[in-house]
């Protein structure tokens, strides 16, 4: 891998909006490399799973950029440029070029990641550059330019408009970082490794680089995180990655290693965070189980709202987040069941009770919507919307005999106002004419555990317990005066038990009828 030297000439025009930027290269055989990687994008693949990060709650992402997405041209001042680390290399050029030239978020940093990779690489040293345009007048001297710069650089690093930070460790045990920081007035680069990066290290790093730029691209420009982009890393040598993006009031937080898939997503509407575990990953179903299961999993979060009255932007990107974290490494098309990870299937399991299970990975997943105080007359009177759910699967026994259980839960903590006649969502005042409402409070919990048995490498026995207990209070409000308070309970458990008659005195024949009838009673029951 080589390094491009270019050599800049700045020109600042006073009384134009942004620095114009002459270059001269001193090998002139160099600037169509120098000209094609400055505006290279990474686009994402179309068959990548992506997380729309919009929610009803707020429009466009970013503080640097007005409504269209594109830099205000206000300024009065001619900027002048400073540099933390001035430097004629091909990175620095880049970096200028994005500061000065982009016009988007996603155009400010585009290729950044992968160029901060490089100068890792090729320098073998840590990398530290920022480029500030000030307010400061060029002709006040370059001292007053200096003093400038290192206070907006200052701010830039404390309070970034957009950032962007990159956490990997290699299987060796090596640690290399990057972040990338964002506002009106620059750019900030920062890239460290614990020691010189190898060529095997690179090239995977490179690779990574390239995931993230689809991933910041998709992010900064569609409000989209490509978390496919991310995942395509080479296990043998990157063991682990956490990622940090910020823009304004919104963040995602995504960590993947070979055993955790976790995602946490902060908006103004609430907080989603889901964590999908692959203790059990021998016991995933196939592609059209998992994605039958998964379909299962958004009917059930489709129903909590509904019930629950939740901001339809965070439950939208809570079913994306979702499909996406659960579909991540899961590209396979294979029916047989062991070949996805024979090594970590129990050696008792008898593939025909996969239909049983859910055939996803194990996952915690919860929404915590922003909590509001609507009535000023009752500030008690809190609306909110708090889902989680789960599933957990273990597994006991050795050789030919075990067993599996796996238990779903899922808890509904919400509460909202409706107007008392329309149930339209009311506007409520200091008048007590505005106070004709009725304030409902839900507070639902459900399971479901089903328990297998093994005899011989053959399923055997089976039993599944569900229970519900849902509670609805409504309290109804006229004139500011209760006028009615109901609740609703709503409490069931059931129990289907085909242990009764498993044996081991029972003949071949016998056991097999109770394999069938199992499979046949129990295919799909699990959900909740």
């Amino acid at each position: 891998m080589s390094t491009i030297s270019t050599s800049l000439n700045t020109v600042v025009s006073p009384g134009v909006g942004q620095a114009q930027i002459q270059t001269q290269n001193v090998n002139p055989q160099l600037a169509p490399a120098t000209s094609t990687l400055a505006s290279t994008s990474v686009i994402p693949p179309a068959s990548s799973y992506q997380v729309n990060l919009r929610s009803s709650a707020s429009g466009t992402v970013g503080q640097t950029y007005n409504q269209a997405g594109v830099v205000s041209a206000s300024a009065t001042v001619a900027p002048t440029a400073w540099w933390e680390n001035k430097g004629d290399d091909h990175f620095s050029y880049l970096l200028e070029q994005n500061a000065v030239s982009a016009t988007t978020t996603a155009g400010r940093f585009n290729g950044l990641a992968s160029g901060l990779i490089e100068r890792l690489h090729v320098t073998g040293a840590n990398v530290k550059q920022a480029y500030i345009t000030t307010s400061v007048d060029a002709d006040a001297g370059s001292k007053a330019v200096v003093e400038a710069g290192q206070v907006s650089l200052s701010d830039l690093r404390d309070r970034p408009d957009q950032s962007l930070g990159l956490s990997v460790k290699l299987a060796s045990g090596q640690k290399v970082s990057l972040s990338i920081k964002s506002n009106a007035g620059g750019l900030s680069v920062e890239a460290s490794s614990d020691t010189e990066l190898s060529e095997t290290d690179s090239k995977a790093l490179e690779k990574l680089a390239a995931g993230l730029e689809a991933a910041a691209q998709s992010y900064f420009g569609e409000q989209k995180i490509n978390l496919n982009a991310l995942s395509g890393f080479d296990t043998s040598v990157v063991s682990s990655l956490e990622l940090n993006i910020k823009s304004g009031d919104r963040q995602v937080d995504f960590r993947i290693d070979q055993s955790h898939h976790q995602l946490k997503l902060t908006s103004p509407s609430g907080v989603i965070d889901i964590d999908v575990k692959h203790d059990n990953a021998g016991l995933r179903g196939n592609a059209t189980q998992r994605e039958q299961a998964i379909q299962q999993f958004l009917g059930q979060i489709d129903s909590a709202a509904k019930r629950g009255h939740a901001d339809e932007g965070l439950i939208a990107q809570y079913k994306e987040a979702f499909s996406a974290v659960q579909k991540i490494n899961t590209t396979d098309d294979a029916d047989n069941l062991s070949a996805l990870t024979p090594a970590k299937a129990p050696s008792f399991w008898d593939a025909g009770a996969g239909s049983l299970l859910t055939g996803l990975a194990d996952f915690d997943a919860k929404i915590t919507g922003e909590t509001t105080t609507p009535n000023p007359l009752r500030l008690q009177e809190n609306d909110y919307f708090n889902f989680q759910t789960s599933q957990k699967t273990t597994q006991e026994g050795q050789l030919s005999s075990g067993k599996i259980s796996q238990k779903l839960e899922s808890s509904l903590s919400a509460a909202f106002h409706l107007e008392l006649k329309s149930g339209k969502k009311p506007e409520l005042g200091e008048s007590k004419n505005s106070q004709n409402y009725r304030y409902f409070k839900v507070d639902d919990h459900e399971s479901s555990k089903l328990e297998l048995g093994f005899e011989k490498n053959q399923l055997n026995s089976a039993r599944l317990e569900k229970s519900h207990d849902r509670n609805l209070s409504i309290s109804s409000y006229e004139f500011g005066k209760l006028i009615d308070s109901t609740t609703v309970p709503d409490k069931q458990t059931t129990v289907i038990d085909f242990s009764a008659n498993a044996t081991r005195d029972n003949t071949a024949t016998e056991q097999a009828l109770q394999r069938q009838r199992i499979i046949t009673g129990l295919s799909g029951k699990i959900f909740l």
